[in-house]
């Protein structure tokens, strides 16, 4: 659209369509908070094991790339979430006799090199600015008639909107998978499909409408089971425990109103920033044309001082440097850096409720309708997608034979 000279248009549409699709997620989801209390009640530390592994096989499994990659990935985060000296049994584990790894790998600088470092080096390899073409705004009148888009493709806007929440609840999916499906879903649904990708706001609406309705879902899944609905809320789950507040059942109990404010705090979060995109965007589009060798330099400045502030040690600069590394090779392999540090969030959380699981309950914890439940779901995660290409298979040779 921009290329048609409609950027204007276009942003309207997207700003509203997010900012509504985030606000109708927010209600959704604290409309929804009541009703799932009683469920909360019934889950014990058992069922939180096979949760976790719910949320870690989701991500595996269902989000993009291949599933095998995204398991190791996964797997890899709990290995370094077990870093560091066990709580129960005092016995260091993976600390290779260092000092440092006593106290496990810290959220800050895991966080900071695992995602930050590695898109300013990428985007210092491309060179230039952020912006390719500068994209020409020409008045309100276009951006106007951007948000009037939205409300006549209303149909659209819900059913994108309903999309984005219902990825955002399956744990460990996360904001990458919503667009990609709402636009599937927008394009197979058109009168006119072959248009999707010449510029019409349709294809605006769909994505954006789903891309920040992810995230009330995605908040509801955090604070009721502990289970990252998304890579942003599991840097929100870490933070938590770092205040500590565990995030699960009894965080929707003993702490409701918290956890309504943050479900407020979606909904009002995303109509501030929309009115300051809408009055900004003009000059904040700017920021774009900036070229990276400003902007990769400082930023970098910024990201290094602080991964060294928060603990004052210089080996966390060194983990940060490690990591950066582990990020490029596995972006550029395709392996999940989110399923990693999702890993290494629950990893912790799953220790704890497996110890507190079998010092209650015995070998046979999962002994349990909801565990019981759970395990059924994890087997049909792993068998879906191989017997789904054996009877496909067996259904070609079915034909052929015919």
């Amino acid at each position: 659209m921009s290329q048609k000279g409609q950027a204007g248009r276009a942003l309207g549409a997207a700003l509203t369509s997010s900012v509504m699709g985030g606000v109708f997620s927010g209600l959704l989801a604290l409309g929804m908070v009541f009703l799932i209390l009683p469920m909360i009640l019934a889950i014990t530390s058992a069922d939180m094991v096979f949760l976790i592994l719910l949320g870690l096989a989701f991500i595996g499994v269902l989000g993009t790339g291949s599933t095998l990659k995204g398991l190791i990935s996964g797997g890899l985060g709990l290995m370094i979430g077990f870093m560091g000296v066990q709580l129960i049994s005092a016995v260091p584990r993976f600390t290779f006799g260092s000092i440092y790894l006593y106290e496990g790998i810290g959220m800050i600088p895991l966080a900071m090199g695992l995602y930050a470092i590695p898109e300013m080096i990428e985007l210092a390899s491309k060179g230039g600015n952020i912006a390719k073409a500068e994209v020409v705004i020409k008045g309100m009148r276009e951006v106007l008639e951007g948000i009037k888009d939205v409300f006549r493709h209303w149909l659209l806007w819900l059913r994108s909107t309903m999309v984005g929440y219902i990825v955002g609840v399956i744990p460990g999916i996360g904001i990458g998978v919503a667009p990609f499906v709402a636009y599937g879903q927008a394009k197979r649904a058109s009168k006119h499909p072959e248009r999707f990708g010449t510029g019409i706001v349709e294809g605006v609406i769909a994505p954006e409408s789903s891309n920040n309705a992810v995230q009330g879902g995605a908040l509801l899944t955090t604070l009721a089971l502990g289970i990252p609905g998304s890579a942003s809320m599991a840097i929100l789950l870490g933070a938590f425990l770092m205040l500590g507040l565990i995030p699960g059942p009894k965080m929707m109990i003993d702490h409701l109103d918290l956890s309504l404010t943050l479900l407020l705090v979606v909904i009002f979060g995303n109509v501030i920033g929309a009115l300051i995109c809408l009055l900004a965007a003009p000059y904040l589009a700017k920021v774009a044309l900036v070229s990276v060798r400003i902007l990769v330099p400082s930023i970098l400045v910024i990201i290094l001082v602080s991964t060294f502030v928060q603990e004052q040690r210089f080996s966390d600069v060194i983990i940060a440097l490690v990591f950066t590394g582990l990020g490029l090779a596995m972006n550029k392999y395709g392996y999940s850096r989110a399923a990693l540090f999702l890993g290494y969030i629950l990893g912790p959380l799953f220790e704890k409720y497996l110890f507190v699981a079998l010092q209650i309950s015995g070998p046979l914890f999962f002994v349990r309708p909801i565990s019981l439940t759970l395990i059924l779901i994890l087997l049909v995660l792993f068998t879906y997608r191989p017997m789904g290409s054996l009877l496909q298979r067996r259904f070609k040779h079915g034909v052929k034979g015919a």
